[in-house]
């Protein structure tokens, strides 16, 4: 059910997920959505959100990095494979909490996941010998251009936003 609805927000916005559509997708029965989360359709939000924030730090862990463009690329890749798999139609669960939200502890939570996913790109820029301040300078860019990209991506059903984004990232300014 947390997975149904991490899928959900990344389709169709917080406002889109609905405990009835998590049944639907999963085939469990009505009672199991209050049995395993007792707040309700919260308690699946923040879930969900949790599922996201482990699931991207685990994608952002496993990029085999050389040099600060492969972190680039990487991570951008991410994005890419996770807008061709879903035909254009997902894009990141936390921004799509973040569009809807009008609770502050889920806009903190979601800035928690941003923050894990900016150290997470951090530590992969240090692992290339790129310097502690500027590591963190640029994970917290990449991931900014990163989500305005994928937004534009989904509407444009392209990834030449994602292309764009990599070349200024990658390509050495004059």
């Amino acid at each position: 059910m947390v997975e149904a609805a991490w899928l959900l927000i990344a389709e169709r916005g917080l406002e889109g997920m609905s405990t009835r559509e998590v049944l639907a997708r999963t085939g469990a029965p009505r009672g199991s959505v209050y049995h395993y989360f007792p707040r309700g359709r919260i308690e699946l939000i923040e879930r969900a959100m949790d599922h996201s924030q482990a699931w991207m730090d685990e994608q952002i862990g496993a990029i085999q990095a050389r040099s600060p463009a492969e972190v680039v690329t990487g991570y951008l890749d991410i994005w890419r494979r996770i807008l061709e798999a879903s035909g254009f139609h997902a894009g990141c669960a936390v921004a799509g909490v973040i569009t809807g939200a009008h609770d502050q502890a889920l806009l903190d939570r979601a800035a928690a996941a941003f923050t894990a996913a900016s150290d997470a790109l951090a530590a992969q820029f240090r692992k290339v010998e790129v310097p502690e301040a500027d590591a963190a300078h640029r994970a917290a860019l990449l991931i900014i251009a990163a989500e305005g990209a994928v937004l534009i991506a989904r509407a444009q059903r392209s990834t030449e936003p994602l292309r764009l984004v990599a070349e200024q990232f990658t390509t050495p300014q004059a």
